[in-house]
């Protein structure tokens, strides 16, 4: 008995430290406040661990952003906001700390990229956060949104092709990567 206590426990644990930084970039996506984001993450794990999803076969992944969601959006309709990430939020998060010289490169770049696709529907926002931030299949961000597979594929593809063409447009002040090549 207390070996299976101990076993669920550190199953619990290895959970919380692969999606607890996930899911609360994902609830602060949505809720816009890291507060309140820690609170829907706190409780997301709570109703895990209540509702006996420990002990289901299938991967976490899909109920715990589920759950999330569902809560992060709860705690926006009683606050009557929804915030998607604009710019204030952007540069809050590039001012946080000073980088290196070597990363300053990569932290405009990646303010760059943020700034293009917070021009994207909401939608379209949240699949690209779940597929390539937190790489969720198409199945699974399907039940995260209640949709569709074939929906997400839809979403994902338009929000590609809009930050390409986005991209392309803006990027024309940017002086073109050419690669050197070794001859």
């Amino acid at each position: 008995m207390r070996s299976e206590k101990t076993e669920v426990g550190q199953k619990f644990e290895e959970i919380l430290q692969r999606f607890e930084i996930p899911l609360l970039q994902y609830a602060v996506r949505i809720t816009g406040d890291r507060e309140r984001a820690r609170d829907v993450v706190q409780e997301t794990f709570v109703k895990f661990q209540r509702n006996g999803a420990l002990n289901r076969e299938d991967e976490p992944a899909t109920w715990l952003f589920t759950v999330c969601r569902n809560a992060a959006l709860n705690v926006c309709r009683k606050e009557r906001r929804i915030t998607y990430l604009d710019d204030e939020l952007i540069e809050a998060r590039e001012s946080e700390q000073p980088m290196p010289f070597d990363q300053l490169e990569q932290k405009e770049a990646t303010g760059f990229l943020l700034r293009i696709v917070a021009t994207l529907p909401p939608r379209q926002q949240e699949v690209i956060q779940l597929k390539f931030q937190n790489d969720l299949s198409y199945q699974q961000i399907a039940k995260i949104m209640k949709t569709t597979a074939n929906n997400v594929g839809v979403l994902l593809h338009t929000a590609l092709k809009t930050l390409r063409q986005r991209y392309g447009e803006i990027a024309g002040d940017f002086i073109p990567f050419k690669p050197r090549t070794t001859e």
